[in-house]
Order: structure tokens, then C-alpha cells, then sequence
């Protein structure tokens, strides 16, 4: 490919365009996450039980870890978007191909690690003697999809600097299509239970790599594989600096998981577990469409810093503010429009009314996060892309360790299980205080200030 030839990402997109642009991977994001839920949430809830359910939310650290490493090789796509900015698109499609083989054989690492150590882990993440057997019989499965569940981030952002969204789409309802089958197959046709739902993710998980290895084996594609030519510990550094955020993000996260299961777990077993399950998977579900919208917008505005183009610069964060907000406030009205149908679809007239309770509180309040969860995740991925590395992680270490791990412990002993569902949307408040001090701060280094001015094309 020549390295002057013009990429998608490099357009100057109107508001209209930009719109159809992102479409495809903010309802991808939305249809997988939906059907996600409705395939591991609710088929382990209706059919295995609300045992089956708080057991596998009790593992849930395990697969943030594991989605920490992922989003750290993601950040691949950033460096590479800058890089075709500089019009280095070799350079960008061998750093693409190099970090698809080392993210793969270091799943292999993590499955083999399992092999030996499941036990071992479960009872390290606080696994009871109740839902043990669950979490057993579903890691063991889920352990073997790991090195194509890791590929797969970097699989998934880089359909989007082919300037092919649309496959993105494929790729993600290929696969969800498949686990909701499979586990509909497994769970309720052939009543195996809680590995059923593994083994459903093990099939859509083989599939959408096998996919991905076929649209990026095309040389046509404006990035594909090559031959491998970047020196990998150079290529792990640039990656680590650029993807660190999300990385300690989700470490955070995972942590912040871990204590909130322990907390939860206190208060009222595995009932409080449950219902918190059912609040937090619905809010994540809507959630991960706001991930797909940031992750197909980062690569604009990188490209644009990577030009030193400080008015587009300025546009697409002007254009990013808009969308994410207007997301928001979408999401939270269609999540308190329908939490009657989200219980209904969850729990049986044969389930605890507890946690049904718990629940609807839950949905009440949890999802209000939101609101400030979204321009919270694009100031610091911006910081990231324009080398603010700092100050992004600053801001992901105050939301997901600070604050987060602080009112996890304070507000549960001072309101007791309510204090358990105001968590999230304290973290999230006080976290978006704290990026808006930075925007405000820096509107006259990027140009996004009224007097646009932009310092850094200098």
C-alpha cells in the first residue's frame, strides 16, 4: 500500500456523516451486548438458577483481568491510527500483525495457567461452597477461548481503521448470534447447565477469529497482516503507554469488583449478589454501546492529532461531546422506560421476591452513572490519543481505585444495602468533576476553547 494513499479515518466528517459513520459499531455494541445479556445473563438466571447467576458474577474479576489485557493491546489501534496520520502505513499494518501473534500465544499462556490453577482461583475470587460447583464447571470450558477472546480486541478496533465498520457488526453479531443459539441449544433443549453457556461462547468466539483472519489476510484492505517487522518490546512499551488507562482502568475494576462482591456477599449472601447482578448487567449492556461509539471515534481524532490539524482536532471533540451525551441521556431513558420487562424477562414468578425487590431499586438508581460515566471514558481516552498519558491515568486512578474502592467501603456501612446501589453513580459524579477541570484546563492547548487557540501544532 502506498504510504501517501488517503484513509477512511482521515475524512473530515460532517455531523450527518459522522452519525452514519458510527452507527454500525455503537448499535453492533448494543445488539451484542443485548443479546450477550439475554444469552449468558438471562439463560443462566431462568434456566440454572440464581445460584448459577451470583456464582458467575462472584468469577467476573477473572474476565475483567482478562479484559484489562485485552483493552491494553486495543490501545494498538491508536498508535497505529497516528501512525497512518503520519502517513506510515507499513509501520502501522507490522505493528498490527506483531501484537495479533503476541496477544494470541499469551492467551495460551492463561489457558495452560488454568489447566493447573483453576481451583486455586476460584477460591482466591470468594467462590462459596454453594456456587463452587458452578464456577467450576463454566471456567473449565471458558478457560480454552481465552487467546481468541484477547485477539479479538484488537480484531475489533482495527475494522474500523480498515475503514470497514460494517464488519465490525458482522464479526460481533456473528458471534452473539451463535452463543445465544448454542446456549439456547445447551441450556434448554440439552439441560447442561451453566457450561452450556461456555461452550456457546467457546463456538461464536472460534467463528468471529476465523472471520477476522479472512478480512485480514486481504491485501486490498487498508490495513492487513504482513510480515511482522516491528521489534516487539519497543511495540509493548509504545502499547502500554497508550493503552495504560484502559489497562489500570479495568485492573481497577476488576479490584473495585472483588471488594464489592466481598461487601455484597456480607450484607445479605448471595441473594444481594444476585439482584446486584441483574442491575449491573442491564447498565453494562447499555453501556458497552457507548464503548462502541468512543472506539470508533478515538481513531478520528488521533489521526487528526497525528496530522498536527488542529481544526479538525477541535471539531471531532466538539462532535464526540455531542454524541456521547446525547447517548447517554438516551440509554437512561429506555433503561427506566422498561426495568418492568428487564425483571420480567430475569426472574420467574417461581424466583425470590427479594431479589426482585433489591432489583427494582437497583434499576432505579445504578443506571444514573451513566450520565456521567460517558464524558468521564472520552476525556481520558482524548487525553490518551493527544500523549496526555498523565493526566489520563491520573483521572482512571481517582474514578477506579479512589473513588470507587472508597465509597464501595463507606456507603454500605452507612446505608446498608441502599448504600451498595449509589456506589457507582458517587464514583462517577466525583470523577466528572474532576475530567471537567482538566477540559476546561487544557481548551486552549487542543482548541477546542472559544478563542481557538490550539498550542500543540507547535
Amino acid at each position: 500500500m502506498s504510504e501517501n494513499r488517503t484513509n477512511t479515518i482521515g475524512r473530515d466528517f460532517t455531523m450527518s456523516e459522522l452519525i452514519r459513520f458510527v452507527a454500525a459499531p455503537v448499535i453492533t455494541r448494543l445488539l451484542v451486548s443485548l443479546l450477550s445479556t439475554l444469552d449468558d445473563s438471562l439463560f443462566v438466571s431462568r434456566y440454572c438458577g440464581q445460584n448459577a447467576l451470583a456464582a458467575f458474577s462472584i468469577a467476573l474479576p477473572w474476565f475483567m483481568l482478562i479484559d484489562a489485557i485485552g483493552m491494553l493491546a486495543g490501545a494498538t489501534s491508536t498508535i497505529c491510527s497516528i501512525k497512518m496520520g503520519e502517513k506510515k502505513n507499513d509501520e502501522a499494518m507490522s505493528d498490527f500483525t506483531t501484537m495479533c501473534i503476541f496477544t494470541f500465544v499469551l492467551g495460551l499462556f492463561f489457558t495452560v495457567l488454568l489447566l493447573f490453577f483453576l481451583d486455586q482461583l476460584l477460591m482466591i475470587l470468594g467462590e462459596t461452597e454453594i456456587l463452587m460447583p458452578y464456577a467450576k464447571s463454566y471456567m473449565s470450558v471458558s478457560r480454552f477461548y481465552i487467546p481468541m477472546m484477547l485477539t479479538g480486541y484488537i480484531f475489533g478496533s482495527f475494522y474500523v481503521i480498515a475503514g470497514k465498520p460494517k464488519w465490525a457488526m458482522y464479526a460481533s453479531l456473528l458471534n452473539t448470534l451463535c452463543q445465544f443459539f448454542f446456549d439456547w441449544l445447551f441450556i434448554v433443549k440439552m439441560n447442561t447447565g451453566i457450561v452450556g453457556a461456555a461452550y456457546g461462547n467457546l463456538i461464536g468466539t472460534s467463528l468471529t477469529t476465523l472471520m477476522a483472519l479472512f478480512f485480514f489476510s486481504n491485501r486490498n484492505r487498508e490495513i492487513h497482516f504482513v510480515r511482522p517487522q516491528s521489534k516487539l518490546l519497543p511495540l509493548l512499551k509504545k502499547v502500554f503507554i497508550y493503552g495504560r488507562v484502559q489497562f489500570i482502568t479495568s485492573i481497577a475494576i476488576s479490584v473495585s469488583t472483588y471488594i464489592n462482591n466481598a461487601v455484597q456477599l456480607s450484607i445479605g449472601g448471595e441473594r444481594v449478589v444476585a439482584a446486584y447482578t441483574i442491575a449491573s448487567n442491564v447498565t453494562f449492556l447499555f453501556m458497552n454501546s457507548l464503548f462502541g461509539l468512543i472506539g470508533s471515534l478515538s481513531p478520528l481524532a488521533a489521526y487528526a492529532y497525528g496530522e498536527k490539524n488542529a481544526s479538525k482536532f477541535a471539531k471531532v471533540c466538539r462532535q464526540s461531546m455531542i454524541l456521547v451525551g446525547t447517548l447517554d441521556l438516551i440509554i437512561v431513558m429506555i433503561i427506566f422506560a422498561g426495568r418492568g420487562l428487564i425483571l420480567d424477562l430475569y426472574l420467574t414468578e417461581s424466583s425470590d421476591p427479594y431479589v426482585r425487590t433489591l432489583a427494582t431499586t437497583g434499576l432505579s438508581i445504578y443506571p444514573l452513572s451513566l450520565l456521567f460515566l460517558g464524558p468521564n471514558i472520552l476525556v481520558q481516552d482524548y487525553s490518551n490519543v493527544v500523549g496526555r498519558h498523565k493526566v489520563s491515568t491520573f483521572l482512571s486512578v481517582m474514578e477506579n481505585v479512589v473513588f470507587q474502592n472508597a465509597f464501595c467501603l463507606l456507603l454500605p456501612r452507612i446505608f446498608g444495602i441502599n448504600g451498595v446501589w449509589f456506589v457507582f453513580l458517587t464514583t462517577e459524579f466525583m470523577a466528572f468533576l474532576l475530567s471537567s477541570y482538566f477540559v476546561y484546563a487544557n481548551r486552549n492547548v487542543y482548541g477546542y476553547g472559544k478563542d481557538g487557540i490550539a498550542t500543540f501544532v507547535n
